[in-house]
C-alpha cells in the first residue's frame, strides 16, 4: 500500500518534534519545538542552486511563514525508501500483496542518491567558516552514551569499551587536517539522511524530505548514516542479502568514496554513533510502536550491535 510523506514519519523517533497535514496538493509542517527557518532556508538553497541528479531531487518547497513556523512543501505521492525495500521482501509483507517492482531500476535509483549526495555537498564545500570541524559527533556520541547508560540498554562493560574506543578517535575531530585525512570535508549536511526520509514515486524517482536538522559538519556524516542503514537492512534475511549485498558498496562508489572508506576509524565511529542511536530510538518507541513496526526495528538493531561487538 503506497503511503504519503507525513504517513509514516517520526517512526525513529517517538518523540517526533513536528506534526503535519496533508492536503489534496501540499504537506504542511509545523512545531513549537524549534524554527523551521534553516530547513526552509535550505529548501530554497537546493532549487536555487539546481542540486539534483536526473532522478533525484529536494522535496519542493511551496512556501514558509516565518511567524507562524509553517513550512509548506509539495505533497509527493509515493513510499518511503525503506518500505519499498522492506515490506516486499520478507514473508508477512509478500502475504500482504506487496511485491518488488522492477528491482535493479530501484538499485540503480538507490546508487543514484550517492550522487545527488556529492552534489548537495559539493555545493557548500569551502563556504564554511575555516573553523568549521565535524565535532558536532562529539557531543552527540557522549549524548548518546550517557542516554543509553541510563536506560541500561548494553551491560557496562561492553558500554566502556565502546565509549573508550570511539570517544578517543571521535576527540580527534578538533585537530587540524582530521577531516581531510580522512577524505571528509565540513559542509551544509541533511543531518538525517535515512532511507525514512526518502520517498519513492510511482515512476521510482527520489524525494529527498525534511531538512530539520540540517547544519554544518563533515559530509562523511550523512553518508555514514545511509550507508549504515542499507547495510543493517542488508544482514536481515537471505532476500535482501541477495538484493542490497553491493548496494552499500555501489553507494559509496556513486558518492566518490573508495569503498575501503568503511573501514577506516572515523567511518567507523560514525556507524557506532547511528547504530547506538537506533537502538536507542527503538527503546524509547518500544511502547507506542506496533508489534510489527518493534519486530522489523529489532531485526535492525540486532544488525547493527552485533556489528559493533564485534568491533570491540
Amino acid at each position: 500500500m503506497s503511503t504519503s510523506q507525513g504517513e509514516m514519519r517520526g517512526r525513529l523517533r517517538s518523540n517526533a518534534s513536528s506534526t503535519g497535514i496533508l492536503s489534496s496538493n501540499t504537506y504542511a509542517k509545523h512545531t513549537l519545538k524549534c524554527s523551521l527557518k534553516p530547513e526552509a532556508m535550505e529548501l530554497i538553497r537546493c532549487r536555487h542552486l539546481n542540486i539534483q541528479t536526473t532522478h533525484v531531487k529536494a522535496i519542493e518547497l511551496v512556501s514558509f511563514n516565518e511567524a507562524k513556523n509553517r513550512l509548506i512543501t509539495k505533497k509527493v505521492i509515493g513510499k518511503e525508501l525503506f518500505h519499498a525495500l522492506w515490506n516486499p521482501t520478507n514473508l508477512l509483507g509478500r502475504l500482504q500483496g506487496h511485491r518488488l517492482q522492477n528491482p535493479d531500476t530501484l538499485v540503480h535509483r538507490i546508487t543514484e542518491i550517492g550522487t545527488w549526495l556529492r552534489k548537495y555537498h559539493n555545493s557548500s564545500a569551502g563556504l564554511t567558516p575555516e573553523s568549521t570541524d565535524g565535532s558536532w559527533l562529539v557531543t552527540a556520541f557522549a549524548q548518546k552514551i550517557r542516554g543509553i547508560r541510563a536506560s541500561k540498554l548494553i551491560p557496562e562493560p561492553n558500554l566502556k569499551k565502546i565509549e573508550q574506543k570511539y570517544s578517543t578517535e571521535l576527540q580527534k575531530l578538533t585537530t587540524p587536517d582530521y577531516l581531510s585525512f580522512n577524505n571528509a570535508f565540513p559542509c551544509q549536511v541533511h543531518g538525517d539522511f535515512v532511507l525514512y526520509n526518502v520517498l519513492v514515486d510511482s515512476q521510482q524517482n527520489m524525494h529527498i524530505l525534511d531538512f530539520s536538522k540540517t547544519r554544518i559538519s563533515s559530509n562523511l556524516e550523512d553518508v555514514a548514516r545511509f550507508y549504515s542503514t542499507l547495510w543493517a537492512i542488508a544482514q536481515t534475511n537471505r532476500t535482501r542479502r541477495s538484493l542490497l549485498r553491493e548496494l552499500p558498496t555501489r553507494f559509496l562508489k556513486a558518492y566518490g568514496l573508495p569503498p575501503l572508506i568503511a573501514e577506516t576509524p572515523y567511518f567507523r565511529a560514525n556507524l557506532v554513533y547511528n547504530f547506538l542511536a537506533h537502538l536507542e530510538a527503538q527503546h524509547r518507541g518500544r511502547k507506542t510502536f506496533s508489534w510489527n513496526t518493534n519486530r522489523e526495528m529489532g531485526q535492525i538493531t540486532r544488525a547493527g550491535m552485533k556489528w559493533i561487538y564485534q568491533q570491540i
